[in-house]
């Protein structure tokens, strides 16, 4: 999974590697269930200059939260 950020500030997950549009990134596998919008607040560290940056999602087990 990767998080990238849009030219207008957008915050966005993608399950697979996104590729850079003119204004915004892509899902190359097509656009239903390939991304989620995420709060823009998020990960200030990804700009619209930066490469998409690669995370990973951890289950929270019962009592760790």
């Amino acid at each position: 999974m990767y998080v990238a950020r849009d030219k207008d500030g957008q915050l966005y997950l993608f399950k697979d590697l996104p590729l850079r549009g003119k204004e915004c990134w892509w899902a190359e596998a097509g656009v239903d269930g390939t991304y989620l919008r995420l709060d823009k607040a998020l990960f200030p560290e990804v700009t619209w200059e930066s490469e998409p940056l690669p995370v990973s999602l951890v289950t929270l087990t019962e009592g760790t939260a």
